[in-house]
């Protein structure tokens, strides 16, 4: 892992690459980053779960008046109360050229980012299909009125203060705008896009939802070199300066015109990965250090689990510099922050010499999975995983809170189970079931209809 300071491309001073060698167990990686498409599935199975609701930001900060999604308070620890995408999220306004020499970039005239980096999420909480989330479509005027979405401000002096006695526009200024809406990217286009505007906290929720992981850093850098020390993640560790190589900024624009693209551009590398460079930053599972790599020379699995407020990100993005496309390039930010190049991709640890089991170097979350068929009659199945021996008890109960049936009640050791209720002896109407483990307790509806 990590390349010579000599080949550092870093602000200077910043070198936190070091060179050194590790370990790793069996491991799949995600051939592609999560998808809008992707993430709106998992948002409708966890809404219909409760573990996520959906206001509007009402604390000081840059979300303040967006739309959000959060963690419920049965929801996983990882993200109880966090926020996990932001609906409302909109393309970068700064700017960004620091014309104006106070190297603030929430003062002055504004650059504009292309109106595409947006969030293509939707949400309709009286969707009567248990299709609260969707993709938006471009072209369709109900999900996006571009020329008010073009609409802007520049900013006075005084940092996020905005002079709103000139209102401008740069709806003209968008090629993808010109003869509305024949230039737009298409709905099938955005499904297949990077989510965007998740934070650290909306790709870990995905992950323990379908209890699988967030790349360490070492396993991303792995895939990255693919077999072959390649300097740069791509298809062939170079990087080309027309784009074809990666989605990055590659014209060295002020601010960048680009954006996402399609999960599939370009040629996989030899391990048949897409995009490791470019489009979007991808988050990882280690909490950032700069010392990380010094400390962990020889090691199996290297997964850095002290919290210092910043989360790994890697691979840069399509508005970032070629420096950044580097495999072993290393950034950081805030759990809290998601915006229009920040997405993920996900990983399943495994032991090879243990007929694939669950690696326990990563330790997955306890977790009872989404419940099917739900509604249901007279059977349905339930699944859940520990991360350690451990007791374990699921039971039902009735909308009285009366346990009608003990499905288990015992010790487990780590492993992901299979329960099945047989529920014919009972009336029709609502059910939860709950489990139970060690100071943890999910619980999930369930409809009987006969």
């Amino acid at each position: 892992m990590g390349e010579s300071e000599n080949d550092y491309q870093g602000p200077p001073g910043s070198y936190d690459s070091y060179l050194h060698t590790v370990i790793l167990s069996s491991f799949q990686i995600s051939i592609t980053e999560i998808t809008n498409e992707q993430y709106t599935d998992f948002l409708n199975q966890a809404y219909s779960d409760q573990l996520i609701e959906v206001f509007i930001e009402t604390n000081l900060g840059p979300n303040m008046n967006d739309l959000l999604v959060f963690g419920t308070d049965v929801a996983p620890p990882e993200y109880i109360g966090k926020a996990l995408y932001n609906l409302s999220g909109a393309r970068v306004m700064k700017d960004h050229d620091n014309d104006d020499g106070d190297n603030d970039p929430f003062t002055g005239e504004i650059e504009s980012e292309n109106p595409l980096n947006i969030a293509f999420i939707g949400f309709d909480e009286f969707n009567e299909v248990n299709e609260w989330f969707y993709v938006k479509d471009p072209s369709n005027p109900e999900h996006f009125k571009w020329v008010e979405l073009t609409d802007y401000y520049n900013y006075t002096d005084i940092p996020h203060q905005e002079d709103v006695t000139i209102l401008l526009n740069d709806y003209n200024d968008w090629e993808e705008l010109v003869d509305y809406p024949n230039n737009l990217p298409s709905l099938s286009d955005v499904k297949n896009w990077p989510v965007g505007f998740i934070t650290w906290y909306g790709a870990k929720a995905f992950v323990s939802y379908y209890n699988i992981n967030l790349p360490t850093e070492a396993q991303w850098e792995y895939a990255a070199k693919a077999g072959n020390n390649f300097l740069y993640a791509t298809s062939d560790g170079n990087v080309n300066g027309d784009g074809t190589s990666a989605n990055w900024n590659n014209l060295i624009e002020n601010p960048s015109r680009g954006h996402v693209l399609d999960v599939f551009l370009n040629d996989p590398n030899p391990y048949g990965i897409y995009n490791l460079s470019g489009n979007v930053w991808e988050w990882m599972e280690d909490w950032y250090t700069s010392d990380f790599y010094l400390n962990t020379d020889g090691a199996t699995d290297p997964v850095n689990t002290t919290d210092t407020g910043f989360k790994v990100r890697r691979g840069g993005s399509w508005n970032y510099h070629e420096a950044t496309l580097k495999s072993s390039t290393r950034a950081e930010d805030e759990q809290f922050k998601g915006n229009d190049h920040f997405g993920f991709r996900v990983v399943q640890n495994f032991l090879a010499e243990n007929n694939g089991q669950l690696n326990e170097n990563y330790k997955s979350d306890y977790l009872l999975f989404t419940i099917f068929p739900n509604p249901f009659n007279p059977v349905t199945n339930i699944k859940y995983s520990v991360p350690e021996n451990t007791d374990v008890s699921i039971r039902v109960y009735d909308i009285n809170g009366n346990m009608i049936k003990e499905l288990y009640n015992g010790n487990q050791v780590v492993g992901t189970y299979n329960l099945s209720w047989d529920a014919d002896n009972q009336p029709s109407g609502l059910y939860f079931v709950k489990m139970t483990s060690n100071n943890f307790t999910q619980t999930q509806k369930l409809m009987l209809v006969k």
